[in-house]
């Protein structure tokens, strides 16, 4: 049994320690991550905000292949891989969540998963640090063609971290170069992020400073935190009103959760209706004498959309623009202090940096 370093939830903040892994089992896969980033889900859990189990988080980035199990067929020592966290038929499945996730030397992937398909082959030409952006890629094409179904003629994103900005980068290639974006925006520092790196999408603070910038059918991507997206929703609907043609929800939810501006429409099951990223989609449509709106969400994508997000992120003028949202990019022990300041104080920002994406090296 060998150790190896771990980022370790302590509490409120994390902490550099040693775990033990043993070999492995039956079916099983041990991986060593290469470079791992930290979502907004990650945070929450973190933060306390949700009740995930693990004892480590982390489910975007790439990793070898160290040891295969026997029975782990199409594997050997030395593959480049990446892992889908979300299984879509096994709940005791969600890397990161209930089991220990990449942000740690080496891990164990389970043989639910392996057998179930969720580790994908990705090409060495991909840099490490980009390759922490093939399942956010993934989830963020997803909803696009998701709300690509109601033909809209516009897009407002409600959240401008990384899977707002990522889909300011993505849209033009799923809605169309002609489709006007605009960003709704939680700070200054993010809408002058946003300004500088990708101009052609209108900022702002509300939706009603963005309405005129947006046309007669316009499409929202919720991708704000998950406090954020029953209210990011409903300030759209009661500004835009009949403009509003389609909803998808990218954020997690609490059960239960409804927007007082469309009645009966539970947000959270759609979003869980699409647990794996099925196509069709699920989907919701609410309709009143005022307007008609359908609403998608989704919790995880099919590893066929890993795989072309990973082909996506190779071409040189879309893989350029994505690496500008890997705002900070640190070894391991710089990682912990940046990943601790930004539990310790609520925020993006730090050292006077918007992180927009902190990728921490597991070396």
């Amino acid at each position: 049994m060998m150790k190896h370093k771990a980022i370790v939830r302590r509490g409120n903040q994390c902490a550099l320690e040693y775990l033990h892994e043993g070999a492995a089992g039956i079916g099983e896969l041990i991986v060593a991550p290469e470079k791992v980033s930290i979502c907004g889900t990650d945070i929450q859990i973190l933060r306390g905000l949700r009740d995930d189990p693990a004892l480590v988080v982390g489910h975007e980035g790439l990793a070898k292949v160290v040891e295969v199990g026997a029975g782990a067929v199409g594997f050997a020592v030395g593959d480049r891989v990446t892992i889908n966290p979300t299984h879509p038929f096994d709940p005791d499945f969600l890397l990161g969540h209930n089991i220990n996730g990449l942000l740690q030397q080496r891990v164990r992937i389970p043989r639910t998963a392996v057998s179930g398909g969720l580790v994908s082959h990705v090409s060495p030409r991909i840099p490490a640090a980009r390759g922490t952006l093939i399942e956010p890629l993934a989830v963020v094409t997803y909803a696009l063609e998701c709300l690509r179904l109601e033909d809209p003629d516009s897009l407002l994103v409600v959240g401008d971290g990384l899977i707002g900005n990522l889909a300011a980068i993505t849209a033009p290639r799923v809605l169309g170069e002609q489709v006007p974006i605009g960003m709704v925006h939680r700070t200054e520092l993010g809408r002058e992020w946003t300004q500088t790196h990708e101009p052609r999408v209108a900022n702002g603070r509300t939706v009603r400073e963005l309405e005129p910038a947006l046309g007669k059918r316009i499409a929202v991507l919720s991708a704000t935190h998950r406090a954020g997206t029953a209210l990011g929703l409903t300030e759209a609907a009661q500004t835009l009103g009949a403009r509003v043609v389609a909803a998808h929800l990218v954020g997690g939810l609490a059960s239960g959760t409804i927007s007082p501006e469309l009645p009966g429409v539970d947000l959270h099951g759609v979003r869980a209706a699409n647990t794996g990223g099925p196509w069709p989609p699920a989907r919701v449509s609410f309709s009143s004498s005022e307007r008609s709106t359908a609403v998608t969400g989704n919790r995880g994508v099919p590893n066929r959309r890993l795989e072309a997000a990973a082909i996506l992120l190779e071409e040189p003028d879309f893989g350029d623009r994505a690496d500008h949202l890997i705002t900070h990019d640190q070894p391991l022990s710089k990682g912990v202090e940046t990943l601790n300041s930004m539990l310790s104080t609520g925020s993006r920002v730090v050292d006077g940096e918007l992180v927009i994406r902190l990728v921490i090296g597991m070396s």
